[in-house]
């Protein structure tokens, strides 16, 4: 089905460990599920987000040469045209609070490219993005808006993130495996199931004149 989930995230591995799970869920339902990575530093873990991708059921992500994130109008154009040519639904981008630096930048990018791709006067054919979730990674969410049951491809997961070799070595004592576990299981309690994903959930306005939808005919 047309019009799924795109998530834009900031390093190869950050699609994995903050909505993983949801995108594989998605996936089994039907939608079109792509990922945008706006970095690959080093190269070598272009080939680690195809393999994790594959693994979730995912489109071959698009992965940008960028070594870090600027937030500029450069880049936030070459975001908004993504999120024109995929035309999701939905977007999945890290928090405002995130610890990370370049997830905080990814974020501000994320927030303008959503703004703009919906122009009337900036593209032919607009894309008006009708939600727009932040997921926790390493940070996590103090009071959730969203969480979705992933117990169905929690091994899905698992399996994504060992695909991630370079960052595993980091830790000797498997802290992203474990973390990614752990938060799913605390979120499962949350949301009555075994395992979920958390995302706060950011408004998104629809008074804009370049924008094609402005207005709801029903609440229900």
């Amino acid at each position: 089905m047309s019009g799924g989930i795109l998530a834009i995230v900031s390093h190869p591995d950050d699609e994995t460990f903050g909505c993983g799970g949801t995108l594989a869920v998605h996936v089994e339902k039907g939608y079109e599920v792509n990922v945008l990575c706006l970095t690959c530093n080093p190269a070598e873990r272009r080939a680690e987000i195809i393999d994790a991708c594959m693994v979730l059921g995912v489109n071959e992500p698009i992965v940008f040469n960028d070594l870090h994130v600027t937030v500029d109008p450069g880049l936030i154009r070459r975001v908004s045209d993504i999120i024109v040519e995929k035309n999701p639904r939905v977007v999945i981008t890290h928090l405002p609070f995130d610890y990370h630096r370049e997830h905080k930048l990814v974020y501000q990018v994320v927030k303008d490219a959503v703004e703009w791709a919906a122009h009337t006067t900036t593209y032919e054919s607009p894309c008006q993005v009708e939600r727009l979730l932040l997921m926790e990674v390493n940070t996590l969410i103090p009071s959730p808006h969203v969480q979705v049951d992933i117990s169905g491809v929690i091994e899905k997961k698992k399996e994504a993130t060992d695909r991630y070799t370079t960052q595993l070595a980091k830790f000797q004592w498997g802290y992203y495996q474990r973390f990614n576990i752990k938060k799913a299981e605390l979120r499962g309690v949350q949301a009555d199931c075994l395992y979920a994903e958390a995302f706060l959930e950011e408004p998104l306005t629809s008074n804009s004149p370049f924008y094609t939808r402005k207005a709801t005919k029903s609440l229900l």
